[in-house]
């Protein structure tokens, strides 16, 4: 069992969702007829729960099997914050009553205050004795959050609307499950309550984390905005804020919130990873090299910065060096399965087509979830020479894996398309360039494949609106690359 010290915050929170527990309780007990009891209960009716818990002690020393005052003896203690000995109390009066409410409910409120393994079991008798009790499902709902059941959380949560709305403990776990269930749209009136009670950083992140899932990010970035300030210290906030700018193509506001967010906290690995994503994607290679590099200065057991920067540096054909690095985060964390991806990547470049295809081969039967992977031997299964339907109808499923895997993962959807072509499946290949192009109107390569399968199909109508479509999305892409190139960002001193 764990002590009222230890659970601290979970204590603040049962104290609100068990006040009308207790006036119940209260109520119940100020109908007895003893002269004794009722004062016993005027006690606690003042809260001077000391002299409570003495007159109680000095009841039972007389008649101790009388579960009525034991009840009071617990509510006595639970005032005083002595958990262990309440729960004694309250459990000793369902054994000599067991039929009463009042014992229940004390004894289902301590045991979850304890974390108590018998929590669950009381908390579920008092909802068959009251299946609307709000407070206890609100109890079972903090209870599964508490043991990483996000969806137990949510059905209990839902049930329980008054509690959660006055608790910010429950809102905070409420919307966060939300969130890692992929429901942030339905967290986001949970967490903005949850601000409107407890106006703090911790608070305005996790909701701007939640509207940004929910794929609004003006108004993630207005949730955000009070901890952009010139003065302010919260580095998760500029890191955010980078990552949204960088979505809506702001990549120079999206730079200056990456280096503010560095310079707050230069022992934040994931700063320097997305900078070197957004570096990865504006070609701008040896700009994230250079961040990878003073990340790896203060970071230098941190694997995934060294398999960042190799990443980077096999595109700038710097082949040894890149090969070093992939040696490095392997060593570091064996576990990180990328690193030998990418060492295939490095394979590939190198002509090692052979080597690269077993690698990625045996990679995917040992990570068959990991869509990076899967995508890595799709591509290389593409590459083949010569391959034969066998093998193009294999590297299809496994593009096909991919984006069952991970939906919205572009070049994944554009190999797929390439592939598909490769097959003569014009259908296929229609169908998922209009799904790549849902998510990236500017994808080059599903609009040409799709432009490719509209031709050989003979419709000249979508051929010629295609063609018009893919030119406009080229001179797009060509003016975002040039007015977004990095060239000019150097990483914080």
């Amino acid at each position: 069992m764990q002590s009222a010290r230890t659970n601290a915050p979970l204590a603040a929170a049962a104290v609100l969702l068990f006040s009308l527990l207790l006036a119940s309780c209260y109520k119940s007990f100020a109908q007895q007829t003893s002269t004794q009891k009722q004062e016993i209960y005027n006690l606690l009716a003042a809260h001077r729960f000391q002299q409570a818990e003495q007159a109680a002690a000095a009841y039972l020393a007389a008649t101790p099997n009388d579960c009525s005052v034991n009840v009071l003896l617990g509510l006595a203690l639970r005032g005083e914050a002595k958990l262990e000995p309440a729960f004694k109390a309250f459990r000793a009066a369902m054994n000599q009553c067991p039929q009463n409410l009042a014992a229940l409910e004390g004894a289902a409120e301590t045991a979850f205050l304890l974390n108590n393994s018998e929590a669950k079991d009381l908390v579920t008798q008092v909802i068959k004795l009251r299946p609307a009790d709000e407070t206890a499902y609100a109890m079972l709902g903090a209870m599964d959050a508490r043991t990483g059941d996000c969806t137990g959380a949510v059905e209990n949560y839902a049930r329980a609307p008054t509690r959660v709305n006055g608790s910010a403990a429950a809102l905070r776990q409420y919307g966060g499950c939300l969130v890692s269930l992929g429901r942030p749209a339905d967290a986001v009136p949970l967490l903005t309550r949850l601000l409107a009670l407890q106006d703090n950083s911790t608070n305005r992140i996790a909701l701007a984390r939640a509207e940004a899932a929910a794929k609004d990010r003006p108004a993630a970035l207005a949730t955000l905005q009070p901890l952009l300030g010139a003065d302010a210290r919260n580095s998760a906030a500029f890191l955010l804020a980078a990552e949204l700018a960088e979505a809506d193509n702001h990549t120079p506001q999206a730079v200056e919130w990456f280096r503010k967010a560095i310079e707050l906290n230069p022992r934040d690995a994931t700063a320097y990873l997305a900078f070197s994503e957004m570096s990865f994607n504006h070609g701008a290679f040896k700009v994230g090299v250079d961040f990878l590099t003073l990340g790896i200065q203060q970071l230098p057991s941190e694997a995934r910065l060294y398999l960042a920067r190799g990443v980077l540096e096999e595109q700038m054909t710097q082949m040894d060096a890149a090969l070093r690095d992939f040696e490095e985060a392997h060593r570091l964390d064996p576990q990180l399965s990328f690193a030998q991806d990418a060492m295939g990547m490095l394979f590939s470049q190198k002509h090692d087509s052979a080597a690269a295809l077993a690698l990625f081969a045996q990679q995917s039967q040992l990570h068959p979830d990991d869509p990076l992977l899967q995508y890595l031997y799709a591509e290389a299964l593409s590459q083949v020479e010569n391959a034969d339907q066998k093998l193009t109808e294999k590297a299809i499923a496994t593009a096909q894996r991919v984006v069952q895997l991970e939906p919205s993962y572009q070049p994944a959807r554009d190999l797929l398309c390439v592939l598909l072509l490769r097959h003569n499946d014009l259908a296929g290949v229609i169908a998922q360039a209009e799904e790549a192009t849902k998510r990236d109107p500017y994808d080059e390569v599903a609009l040409y494949q799709q432009l490719l399968a509209e031709r050989r199909l003979n419709h000249a109508d979508r051929t010629a609106a295609l063609v018009k479509q893919f030119q406009a999305a080229k001179a797009h892409n060509q003016e975002a690359k040039t007015k977004y190139i990095l060239q000019e960002a150097q990483p914080p001193q």
